[in-house]
């Protein structure tokens, strides 16, 4: 779904965030497809013999008292400003593997150019740090795997609901039916059944589109379609 090079930069960034906001004192919580890589990745990779794909983007939830010193943090790394409020930025020369500021990158072939975004939540508005205010995030508790926090599953959940049914780009929305896919069926975690993560279940098995998707990206095999609809279908069973 993503292109190994992108990957691979974005979880090396995402790596040194989360040290030196450990370093810092400044927590953090991961949600967004690095938050599901992290839940499903050990069963997935005992079924598959493979990683389960990683994320582009870095989607990260601050706790509004610490803004200012997350901010001085992203800006000492070298993020810069996108054009959306809750958006920043890292620029990778493909050529050179080196990154470039706005400017150079203006210079550049775009595809020679990755762009990897890191994307910023928070239970509340902000002063200093624009952000994109959640209300799930607010009852959030946090949960260590492999030295990340990450959003409780519960969380996690419901923010992927609620994306799938605000996407109006295809590929964000295959993304996140796979990940909803994946953490219903190799996060190891109890999942609960309710409204919300049944009328996205609904949508994905009205959509052949996106039951392709996850037989394609997450079951490694586009001839697997039924299995995905014999998996969701029984997990709702269970609840019935």
């Amino acid at each position: 779904m993503y292109d190994p090079i992108e990957v691979d930069i974005s979880k090396n960034l995402l790596r040194d965030i989360t040290k030196q906001c450990k370093d810092k004192n400044i927590p953090i919580a991961l949600i967004g497809g690095w938050a599901s890589f992290f839940y499903v990745n050990q069963t997935y990779r005992r079924a598959f013999g493979r990683d389960y794909m990683g994320s582009r983007d870095i989607d990260i939830c601050f706790k509004h008292d610490k803004e200012k010193e997350f901010l001085e943090l992203i800006k000492e790394m070298g993020f810069m400003k996108n054009g959306y409020k809750f958006r920043w930025e890292k620029i990778y020369n493909r050529e050179t593997n080196h990154f470039l500021t706005q400017e150079e990158a203006k210079k550049e072939e775009i595809f020679n150019l990755i762009y990897i975004f890191l994307d910023l939540f928070c239970d509340q508005e902000t002063k200093n740090l624009e952000c994109w205010a959640l209300e799930p995030l607010k009852d959030m508790k946090i949960v260590m795997i492999e030295d990340f926090s990450l959003a409780d599953i519960d969380t996690l959940i419901t923010l992927k609901c609620h994306a799938i049914f605000a996407r109006d780009k295809a590929d964000k929305e295959n993304k996140d039916a796979c990940d909803l896919y994946a953490l219903i069926n190799y996060s190891s975690r109890l999942i609960k059944l309710d409204k919300l993560l049944e009328e996205a279940i609904d949508k994905i098995l009205r959509r052949p589109d996106l039951i392709y998707s996850i037989a394609q990206h997450v079951l490694l095999d586009v001839g697997k379609q039924n299995i995905v609809e014999h998996t969701l279908r029984s997990f709702k069973n269970r609840f019935s």
